[in-house]
């Protein structure tokens, strides 16, 4: 996997799959992501007790990478927890459930 520095710590960071952006993100950077996609209209949140239920299941998924992506997907999961649509993409069958 490629590696490039970070942007916080100026140390080397596993660089994404697809592309070559730093995976590491701190939680300001989620924050602000999260910022923006509020801004469409229309978006259904779920409660703070179902997001937090499915960032347990996410963090105690193998396919969780890196503290914040999903492997499946390749989303980030502190934002995409909290969207109402959004499922679980494990091939196997929805954690969050």
């Amino acid at each position: 996997m490629a590696k490039q520095t970070g942007p916080v710590t100026g140390t080397a960071m596993p660089a994404c799959k697809g592309c070559t952006a730093s995976v590491h993100m701190t939680e300001e950077e989620i924050a602000s992501i999260f910022g923006q996609t509020m801004r469409i209209r229309n978006v259904k949140l779920v409660s703070e007790e179902e997001y937090a239920r499915r960032m347990e299941a996410c963090r105690a998924c193998g396919a969780f990478q890196f503290g914040t992506t999903c492997r499946w997907c390749g989303c980030l999961m502190a934002v995409k927890a909290k969207l109402a649509a959004a499922r679980c993409p494990a091939p196997e069958g929805s954690r969050w459930q």
